[in-house]
Formats: structure tokens, sequence, C-alpha cells
């Protein structure tokens, strides 16, 4: 009757258990990196619904767009909207972006002419790393294009509900009945 384990047994079965432990280690090392991938790829679509979720609000809101800047690249838009979030009546959102860290910014302010000098402004970082930052307007329809790095390419196509008026809505009233 034999009581103890041989050498050989011994190194066989430290070979077994060193083989297990690598193939083990490079499971757990896949699965950090997928892990890794996995919440980059969750944060970036986080970010763009963020994104699209703000400039709905502003523009489905819009009152009035007027152009400060067109680039090749960055448009530099002035928006009268009811979106606001630093609780102002009907606030002017300037977006534009800054040439030194590519930052699309979101500037609100009480007043029209938007002077750092002298009036209010609140300040939001919209989105970072951008490319390209357009907006277009085509029969009603805003058309926002936003390239950006790390991030899927932004297109909305905004059709604010129309407002009638009630000179319009007398004239229609009036058509009817004749």
């Amino acid at each position: 009757m034999r009581k103890a384990f041989t050498l050989v047994e011994l190194m066989i079965s430290i070979v077994l258990l060193s083989i297990i432990v690598t193939f083990l280690y490079q499971s757990v090392a896949q699965l950090q990196i997928s892990n890794l991938q996995f919440m980059r790829k969750t944060d970036a679509l986080s970010k763009r619904e963020q994104v699209l979720k703000l400039l709905y609000n502003d523009f489905i809101n819009v009152k009035k767009v007027q152009w400060q800047e067109k680039g090749r690249n960055e448009d530099i838009v002035l928006i009268n909207t009811n979106n606001s979030f630093h609780n102002m009546s009907e606030p002017f959102v300037l977006y534009k972006v800054y040439k030194d860290d590519s930052i699309l910014k979101r500037i609100e302010s009480p007043v029209e002419k938007i002077d750092f000098n002298t009036n209010t402004f609140k300040f939001n970082d919209v989105l970072d790393q951008v490319e390209f930052f357009k907006v277009y307007s085509n029969n009603g329809h805003y058309l926002i294009y936003i390239k950006a790095n790390g991030m899927e390419d932004i297109y909305l196509d905004i059709l604010p509900p129309l407002i009638l008026s009630p000179t319009a809505d007398s004239n229609s009233t009036k058509g009817a009945s004749s």
C-alpha cells in the first residue's frame, strides 16, 4: 500500500495545473478587453443620444434661427427657443465649435446679442473632438450634421410644428365657409 505521490505524478499535475491556469488567465484577459470595448461603445451611444435629445429639444421648439457664420466645416448658429437648461424664458442659444479644443459649445443667454462682458449667459459643452458641425434650413426643415471622433455621425432632420397664427386660422375658416 502506497501512501505518497511520486515525483513524476507531482510534475504531471503541476504541468496540467499550469496549462489550465494559463487558459483561464487568457479567458479573463479577453473578457476584460471585451468589457472595456463594450463600455466605450455604450458611453459613445449614450453621449450620442444626449446630443440628439438636446438638439431635438432646442430645434423642435425653435422660434428663430440665425447663422452668425457659415464656415466650411462649422456653422455658428443662434436660435431662439423655448428649451432652457438654466431656467431662462425663451433663451437665445448659440451653437459654436471652438477651434482651440474642437468642442461644440451651447451658450444660453436671455438676450439676442450675447455680450460676454455685460449679460448673463451659461456655457455647456455639448460634444468634444468635433470635426464637422453644419445646420441647414430646407423648406422649414432643419438638417443638422455632426461628425466627431469616436462617435457615429449624427444626422438629424427636424420639422418644427406649425403654429397657426390667429390671422392664418381665421383666413382658413373664411375660405372653408365660402
